[in-house]
């Protein structure tokens, strides 16, 4: 058997003539930079160097500076990679195409180990506000069913998700087990706007953090009307809004006691089965206290489940009510997106600074996915569109122009190169 050298086929293959078209398509597709530096390269250096500055967290580091520090964790939280040993090595290979983004040195894995523990995780918190704020025009414009009766852009949707930890670093939720030690977990406090996609607000506590403190540290703008699950209700906070000019929808709790002052005709839809004006009863330190709100019984057709929301929103349709809290679910999507493509099940440091970093640099990642996934009209699933950014980082390929026209890529490239070889295959036949 001949060997593949000297296979006419190989021959074919090498000296087939170039197509002039197919030559232009590849050229239309080339980048300057490869794919992990078209992504760096969508946080801009000023707003980098100006959160360096205001944080000061260059000062006491000769070794990793902060750049170096963030690709390091950008690479890893990207690519899923499992231990600091294998961020060095890996990102050792492509360590001279990063040097124009301000890589300066290959950091040791001890190095990398103590900036994750000391360098104040605080830095990456401030880099996605100011890149939140920088891409807040091209973020908005998303479109939810709401009934026509409210601009999605006043809609603040919040909820938490828990990241469990391997040890108990931070406080887990929950009972100790009868064997063995409880683990530790970050719970994740969100804010997002329906318009948006993204998080415009997160807070990071133990597991073990009430839901009630969000409500204590989070702002909502006036005018804005809140979305969120039972387990946030503080009729205090309700009695504010209400004075204020912000709204809130939410579901009632089971043992809520109430009073019933009105009852609204809602014969005109047949999903909605009470429509009432109450007295909620509540006692806030040791004071009994009253907020009239409004409680909507809904009949879900798709579930057949009764749902009771309260809302201090009494000018708009009970339907438009029920769609409110229907479009919570947004963010429980947000949440499994983020845990799905980047890594958050296995962390490089064992302290909470660590931990932290890790978690904000995955948020910093998926904000700019969901920029390009913007910025491609969303051509591509979100998913598929982080896969092919991670598994072909070295690739000089622009990952944009690939992701909008990868239909005219793989036919122009493809398609014409195996047409060419089997119709000289024929010809030499």
């Amino acid at each position: 058997m001949g060997s593949f050298w000297s296979c006419p086929i190989f021959f074919l293959l090498l000296f087939r003539p170039r197509n002039n078209n197919m030559k232009q398509v590849k050229n239309n597709f080339l980048s300057g930079h490869p794919i992990i530096a078209q992504l760096l390269s969508l946080v801009p250096k000023e707003i980098f160097t100006e959160v360096v500055e205001q944080e000061g967290s260059d000062r006491y580091y000769k070794k990793l500076k902060t750049m170096d520090h963030f690709i390091c964790m950008f690479y890893a939280v990207l690519t899923r990679n499992g231990s600091l040993r294998e961020v060095c090595k890996n990102i050792g290979l492509i360590v001279l195409k990063l040097i124009p983004f301000g890589m300066k040195q290959l950091p040791a894995k001890s190095t990398l180990s103590d900036a994750n523990r000391k360098r104040d995780h605080k830095i990456f918190a401030v880099l996605y506000s100011k890149l939140f704020v920088y891409y807040k025009t091209i973020l908005q414009g998303n479109w939810l069913d709401i009934g026509g009766e409210v601009d999605p852009g006043r809609v603040e949707v919040f909820d938490s998700t828990t990241i469990t930890l391997f040890k108990e670093i931070l406080k887990g939720a929950g009972r100790n087990p009868l064997n063995g030690k409880k683990k530790g977990g970050a719970k994740v406090f969100a804010k997002m706007n329906l318009a948006e996609g993204v998080p415009n607000y997160i807070c990071i506590r133990s597991a073990a953090t009430n839901e009630n403190m969000f409500l204590k540290v989070m702002e909502l703008p006036e005018h804005g009307i809140a979305v969120f699950d039972k387990g946030y209700n503080r009729y205090s906070s309700f009695e504010k809004w209400d004075s204020s000019n912000r709204y809130f929808v939410t579901r009632k709790k089971d043992n809520a006691k109430y009073e019933v002052v009105l009852d609204f005709d809602c014969s005109h839809s047949k999903d909605i089965i009470k429509d009432q004006l109450i007295s909620l009863n509540y006692r806030e330190k040791k004071v009994s206290r009253t907020v009239e709100v409004r409680l909507v019984t809904y009949n879900d057709p798709e579930s057949g489940e009764i749902l009771e929301f309260i809302t201090n929103l009494k000018g708009l349709g009970a339907l438009t009510v029920a769609l409110l809290y229907k479009n919570r679910w947004v963010i429980e999507v947000l949440f499994k997106q983020i845990k799905q493509n980047f890594e958050l099940k296995y962390f490089l440091s064992d302290s909470e600074n660590g931990i932290k970093i890790q978690i904000w640099v995955a948020l910093i990642l998926n904000l700019l996915f969901t920029v390009l996934h913007k910025r491609i009209k969303e051509a591509e699933d979100f998913s598929t569109m982080v896969m092919v950014a991670a598994k072909n980082l070295s690739s000089y390929i622009s990952l944009e122009r690939f992701l909008l026209h990868s239909d005219i890529y793989f036919k122009s490239i493809f398609q014409k190169d195996l047409q060419n070889v089997q119709t000289q295959l024929f010809l030499s036949g």
